[in-house]
Formats: structure tokens, sequence, C-alpha cells
């Protein structure tokens, strides 16, 4: 029996396509790639585990025709383009830097660039939501590394450079991306030689000092592993604040509810999270044969793992469809595979989820449903972006008296 054929865009339509295409069967191929579409929670959290499926290595560039150069051997040491031995080592040492207490001590300050950036908002009396809190994720990441307040420009310009690297770039795309992965090594290792007499309380400091039964990060490791976050931490933080503040203005309850009980956050942002992933596939390839859909597929088979499925999925998730804000406050809710899963789960999803929190309690606290309303229709009529995460264009919005 031949696969399903699966075309998808990155608009609301999204949800539907991949509905339909459940019903139809566990997995589907899309044409424009030739990519084997995993469609099912459990199948995605299998293949997650097995160690016949890796990431994609160089093989994006190559179809791209990315030229031998420095943004290609940048590339090609990222620890998501990397499995194996080689995968664990970084990111065991990595850990032992990026842990949960790091990252929520600057809880406060992602609080108060959103205050900042809102308050901004509210004197201008109009704007537009993503582009006001966009760029909080890079500055909290700036924070984090130690990156000196004069200089933080500048790795939002490599931010957004670097983002598109996982995607389908074109030449103009390709260039920017060469400058700035220049750029930026040449600020890290700036950085670094600023730290090597004397340690600061960041980020690059803690990777420095990484160890584990005698091994350290070498310097081009501590390098890479800066880009890792910049990358993997930027535009996808940015992209999901779009997709759950459209989510919570398409359902002004959860508002409500926020400010009722801010403990409530992390249910409720785990919850836009599920309802409205920025991430909705992540792409691997078949080391060895692997059977997938009842179907034993070949080694070189390209695959997406859909998460923007599983986290629809009807024999996990009761009532899918539908968004309960303190569906992730009640005992039994299955986890998201948004961040991954096995070795490839995402080191810096502590991250992104205080970031998210801080800005959803944010919105929420400065009037977002109440004095914040959007300036257009959000039914249907949105126009979306793809970069590395898929987002509103933009959340155009009016700020009236309360």
């Amino acid at each position: 029996m031949a696969d399903l054929q699966l075309e998808y865009g990155y608009d609301d339509s999204i949800h539907e396509i991949l509905r339909e295409a459940r019903a139809g069967g566990r997995a589907a191929v899309n044409p424009p790639t030739g990519a084997l579409v995993v469609l099912r929670y459990d199948e995605v959290e299998r293949l997650a585990h097995d160690p016949r499926i890796a990431g994609i290595g160089l093989t994006l560039f190559d179809v791209l025709g990315v030229p031998d150069g420095n943004l290609r051997n940048w590339y090609g040491q990222l620890m998501f383009t990397n499995d194996g031995d080689a995968h664990h080592r970084l990111r065991r040492l990595a850990a032992r830097a990026f842990t949960p207490r790091s990252v929520e001590r600057h809880r406060a300050l992602a609080a108060e660039l959103v205050a900042e950036r809102l308050s901004e908002l509210a004197e201008a009396g109009s704007g537009d939501l993503v582009d006001v809190l966009g760029d909080v994720p890079i500055r909290v990441i700036c924070r984090l590394l130690g990156v000196p307040d004069g200089e933080v420009e500048n790795f939002v310009t490599y931010g957004d450079a670097l983002s598109p690297v996982f995607g389908l770039m074109d030449a103009q795309q390709i260039e920017r991306a060469e400058i700035a992965v220049v750029e930026l090594t040449t600020d890290v290792e700036r950085m670094i030689a600023a730290r090597a007499d004397e340690r600061g309380d960041d980020l690059i400091s803690a990777l420095l000092d990484a160890e584990e039964a005698g091994d350290r990060l070498t310097h081009d490791e501590v390098v890479i592993m800066v880009g890792n976050l910049i990358v993997g931490g930027h535009d996808t933080t940015a992209s999901q604040i779009g997709c759950s503040l459209l989510t919570l203005l398409r359902h002004r309850d959860a508002l409500d509810v926020l400010r009722a009980d801010p403990a409530s956050v992390g249910a409720v942002v785990e919850e836009t999270i599920r309802f409205e992933p920025s991430i909705g596939f992540v792409p691997r390839t078949l080391v060895e044969p692997v059977e997938i859909g009842g179907v034993e597929r070949p080694a070189g088979t390209l695959v997406l793992l859909s998460s923007a499925s599983t986290s629809r999925d009807p024999d996990v998730w009761d009532d899918p469809d539908s968004f309960r804000p303190l569906r992730f406050a009640e005992s039994g809710t299955p986890k998201l595979l948004s961040f991954g899963s096995g070795p490839h789960y995402c080191l810096g999803a502590a991250l992104a989820r205080m970031t998210l929190q801080e800005v959803v309690l944010g919105a929420a606290r400065a009037g977002l449903g109440r004095t914040i309303v959007p300036s257009a229709d959000l039914v249907g009529s949105v126009e979306w972006r793809q970069v590395l995460g898929r987002s509103p264009a933009e959340l155009p919005v009016t700020v009236t008296q309360g």
C-alpha cells in the first residue's frame, strides 16, 4: 500500500491537513522533499530514541550548494547536525554549565525586558506584538552569555542572519549567514580571551570551566556551543511567542485565568505550545533500515518527525482540537514532544519555557485582551511567516484606556 501524499504550508491550515493525514495512516510522503512525515505520537517518540535514526548532517547544505568555507564548517560542528559519541560528549559537558538554576537566575531580566517593551507599546498607543516582544529571547541569551551591553545589537543581527540555516536558504541568506558566522566567531573568541585570567558569572565562563572526569570543552567547542544557543534559542522562541500570543488572543478566557492565578502560567504556556507550535517538523535521516508506519524504510530515507501532529494526536490527547488552558495542570497529562525527545531533546528547553512564561504573564498583567486589543480580525485572516519556526507575520494591536 502506497503512502499518502502530504503537502503542507505553515498557516492555520496545517492542523486540518495533519488531521486528515492521521486519519489515513501513520506516515505520509511530502512530495516537494520526498521526506517521510511521521504523524503519530508513539512512533515519533520511539524514533527519537532509535540509534538507527540520525540528524541530517550536511545533507541540506549539499542540496543548497553551500560551498566549503566558514559557514559550512561551523554548521557541521553544531550539536543539531551531530550524533553518536561526539554529540553525547558535547551535550554532557554543556549540560554541566547550562543548568536550570543558571537559567532561572535570569527570569527577573526577562520580566524586566517584557515590562519595558510593553510600556513603550502603551506610550505609542499601538504596535505589532511580534515586533515589540520578538527580540526578548535573544536579549535574554545575550545576558546569559555575558555579552557587553554595547554589543547586544550585534548579536541580535547574528541571530537574525543565522536562524535560517536549517531551512531552504536563498543565495542572499547564505551570504548573510557566511558574514555573520565570521563576525560571531570573532566576537565570541574575544569574549573567551577576556575570561582567560578571570571568569565571570556567565555561561561562557561556565562552559570554559565545565569538566567531567578531566574532560573539558576545547576553545573551538565553546565557540560552537555559543552558536548552538543563538541558532537554537533565538527564532524558535521568538516564533513561539507569536504563536502563543495569537492563541491567547483567540482564547481570551485563558488570560483571565492567568490574571487570577499567575502561578498557572507554566500550564497555560505549555498548552499554547501544544495547540499552536512554532516548530512543526524535525528532519532526521535513517542510517539503517527502520520500520515506520508498518513498512520497512531503507537507509538514507529523509524523515520529518511531526511534533505538530503529535500535539493533536487523538490517541494521546483528550479533545485535542480544543484549547484548555489548565490541561497541563491535570494529573496524567502526556508530555509534549515539541522540544524533542531522546538524545536530541532541546538543551535550551528550560530557557525557552522561562522566557515564554515571562512574556505571556507580562502581557496578561499589562492588559492583553482587555486594554491591549487586536487591530485586525485574528480568526482565519492571519498572515504567517516561516524562518526556523513558524509564526504570525504580525499581531497589530491598539492600546486603549482601561
